[in-house]
């Protein structure tokens, strides 16, 4: 789990790590940054937001900010991957230089969370760019330059990539259930109330034991992660836009106890509620 709460005020972070075929992150988790996450080798299920994806060799993930994802098993061999996380503030001075230029928009739309259509010579150039990055020693002045405008090179070829795609039908690779997307949409409009399992299975006329394997099945989280998931998204945009106590805003989101919202609240973004106000409040001077 540190690893993936590694050091959530940094503006850059790149990584490539080799994984054994049972390796599943502890818990789901949310950035104020975006995220790419190629695969190297091997197959991945990827949850984002409120659908799962299978994720193969040469396939690019994208991610914008604050959104909610997760990584699981799929299949016996190992995996490897490459994870590049970073703010808008780190291009500043680039995107400053070309105000014309929209680095991040694609990130966020929400339209293509998985690229799957890339040639053999994408996926080179796409893995090349994101090693060149990771041999890229040092935080002189000169290092730093290298290690940005390639970063923003390779953003404007991932735009490039995600309209192809989208030209070509959109993407592919989501997995889906009925019953699963009822569920979520339930989820989403009563998470400030007391849910339980047995309770949501009930109103869906099925049993909680195979709503509890179809939701992990399905989207690569337990029902209860996913109440979860809801509830510190929401609870983010009350502690950046309110000045409520935690107290407040564990009760509102659905938390029984701030305790409890506390410790989840760490596990998923790195920050305690508190730490995190004040991590916007440094955003937004």
């Amino acid at each position: 789990m540190q690893e993936y709460t590694y050091s959530p005020h940094l503006d850059f972070y790149i990584d490539e790590k080799i994984r054994e075929p049972d390796f599943e992150m502890g818990s789901f988790h949310i950035h104020h940054k975006y995220e790419l996450y190629y695969q190297v080798a091997g197959s991945r299920r990827y949850f984002i937001e409120d659908a799962a994806y299978v994720v193969n060799a040469g396939n690019l993930v994208l991610i914008g900010e604050n959104q909610i994802h997760k990584t699981g098993p799929l299949g016996d061999g190992p995996t490897t991957r490459v994870v590049c996380n970073f703010s808008q503030v780190y291009l500043k001075e680039i995107s400053e230089a070309f105000p014309q230029l929209d680095f991040f928009s694609f990130l966020d739309d929400g339209q293509t969370h998985l690229l799957t259509t890339l040639s053999v010579k994408q996926q080179n150039q796409v893995y090349t760019m994101l090693k060149k990055m990771l041999s890229i020693q040092g935080d002189s002045p000169r290092s730093q330059a290298a290690r940005k405008l390639q970063l923003a090179t390779l953003l404007l070829q991932l735009q490039d990539l995600c309209e192809a795609q989208r030209m070509l039908g959109g993407e592919s690779g989501r997995i889906t259930n009925r019953i699963v997307n009822q569920v979520q949409g339930y989820v989403t409009e009563h998470y400030s109330e007391k849910l339980t399992l047995t309770g949501i299975a009930g109103r869906f006329y099925i049993s909680p034991y195979y709503l509890s394997r179809l939701f992990k099945k399905t989207i690569n989280l337990s029902l209860i992660e996913y109440i979860n998931g809801v509830r510190i998204k929401a609870a983010q945009q009350l502690i950046e836009t309110t000045t409520k106590s935690i107290a407040s805003v564990a009760e509102e989101t659905g938390f029984t106890t701030s305790a409890h919202f506390r410790r989840v609240f760490k596990e998923a973004t790195g920050f305690s509620p508190q730490q995190y106000r004040q991590y916007i409040r440094h955003l937004n001077k």
